[in-house]
């Protein structure tokens, strides 16, 4: 009976750790296809050439990286903090303090990052394409949000 119930635990965690790895793979799926979305939005949108989307889109993918990469320090810090918070802490002013200088902190980072970045794009592309390319970003943000909302029921 013992070693029945000990294969039916060891069946369930490994039936629980597939479940768990396809669902990586569904949310690995889905970043890959909204990514592609975005590039084919934004492509368009800039009316890039071939030539100008080679030198473009890595440094874009560069510059997406390396926010994507300073948001993370926040996201972690914020789940930190509610962490705590939800184990039963009461989180000090100097605390609450410290946590929205650091988020004001990576949001001066990445606007630095758009400076650096648009100097680099305005080697590549013309001007104009990088504010096509500022529009397009908003544009497509918006949409995923509408998108979002529309999906979720009330």
């Amino acid at each position: 009976m013992q070693k029945k119930l000990v294969l039916l635990l060891l069946l369930s965690f490994v039936g629980l750790n597939f479940h768990l790895f396809a669902q990586d793979d569904k949310k690995k799926a889905e970043f890959e296809s909204f990514k592609i979305r975005r590039i084919g939005f934004i492509t368009k949108a800039m009316n890039l050439t071939t030539d100008e989307a080679k030198v473009f889109w890595p440094l874009c993918n560069e510059l997406q990286e390396k926010k994507f990469s300073l948001n993370q320090r926040v996201r972690r810090a914020i789940r930190e903090f509610n962490k705590a918070e939800k184990e039963g802490k009461t989180h000090t002013q100097e605390e609450y303090l410290n946590l929205i200088k650091l988020a004001a902190d990576i949001q001066v980072q990445e606007a630095k990052l758009d400076q650096e970045y648009i100097t680099k794009f305005a080697e590549v592309i013309p001007a104009q394409k990088i504010f096509l390319y500022q529009e397009a970003e908003r544009q497509f943000a918006r949409e995923m949000l509408v998108q979002q909302w529309s999906n979720h029921p009330k």
